[in-house]
């Protein structure tokens, strides 16, 4: 079974004899459409470096690993070692992570919001900021069953109805954010003109419980979040242009200007700007750690 070409809305490909990838992007299907963002099903054989250095981001990450072991550091630096069927999750990094394999992997890549993240694990997210934690120290048996369902099916098309299902059932086991906490959200990522006192008052609430609440539903208080959010946005801009205008990039993602750019991108990744392009893989493949 391939992958159905009603959901598969790219496939990225890279071969340069020492180091090759092909990553699927997959669409959700209809009942998950606005829960999770989609799927990444992954092949990769780096021959050329082990070790990546993982971003700060603002969304939930669900990866199944079917492969060679795979260890993950956190932006805490707390180091878990997945073996094959195995998943692990991570919640809002302010700092960068590290990821090291031995060569061959393979794996599936579930992006979600982190307010769906934190409605699978029933798990305030603030617990897991800046941490990546095994699946199964969290869901048990549960999350045994999901690996070893991936792990063993036979095709990319059989793994997607597979996860499908399974997160289909835990959704509909667990009960959404509240209005209130997702008109907050909303505002705070769709809206970077308001002020953080104004986005509380729009919603009905202190500005203490607005950061009370985001905290919870997505590991980090309004500031830092809409910081996080402005610097995913930055860095998918630099993935599509190799020579920016730096003072016209940090005017148009909203930061005060292009020391204000360089002094955040330090803070988020450990390197400068300029660095960060010369270390990135070519068609999305990450970015090699130094």
């Amino acid at each position: 079974m391939t992958i159905p070409q009603a959901r598969l809305r790219s496939l990225r490909t890279h071969d340069d004899g020492i180091n090759a990838w092909r990553v699927a992007d997959v669409a959700p299907p209809p009942q998950l459409a606005g829960l999770i963002l989609g799927y990444g099903d992954y092949t990769e054989r780096t021959g050329g470096f082990t070790t990546r250095r993982e971003l700060p981001h603002a969304g939930g990450v669900l990866i199944v690993n079917f492969a060679a072991p795979l260890a993950i550091v956190g932006g805490d630096g707390r180091e878990i070692v997945l073996q094959a069927g195995e998943a692990f999750v991570a919640g809002a990094h302010l700092r960068p992570a590290l990821s090291r394999s031995g060569g061959m992997q393979a794996g599936m890549h579930v992006f979600l919001p982190l307010s769906s993240l934190r409605r699978l694990l029933g798990l305030p997210m603030h617990e897991l900021a800046d941490r990546v934690v095994p699946l199964d120290a969290l869901l048990g048996a549960d999350a045994r069953r999901l690996g070893d369902a991936l792990a063993g099916a036979r095709t990319a098309g059989e793994r997607i109805n597979r996860i499908d299902a399974a997160l289909t059932a835990r959704f509909a086991a667990t009960s959404p954010l509240g209005a209130a906490e997702r008109h907050g959200l909303a505002l705070l990522r769709g809206r970077p003109d308001l002020d953080i006192a104004e986005v509380a008052r729009r919603v009905g609430w202190s500005r203490k419980h607005l950061a009370g609440r985001v905290r919870d539903a997505v590991g980090v208080g309004p500031r830092s979040w809409r910081r996080l959010i402005r610097f995913e946005r930055l860095t998918a801009r630099l993935a599509g242009d190799p020579a920016p205008d730096w003072a016209g990039l940090a005017h148009d993602m909203g930061y005060c200007d292009q020391p204000h750019l360089n002094r955040e991108f330090r803070e988020m990744t450990g390197m400068t700007p300029s660095a960060f392009l010369a270390r990135s893989l070519p068609d999305g493949g990450g970015l090699i750690e130094g």
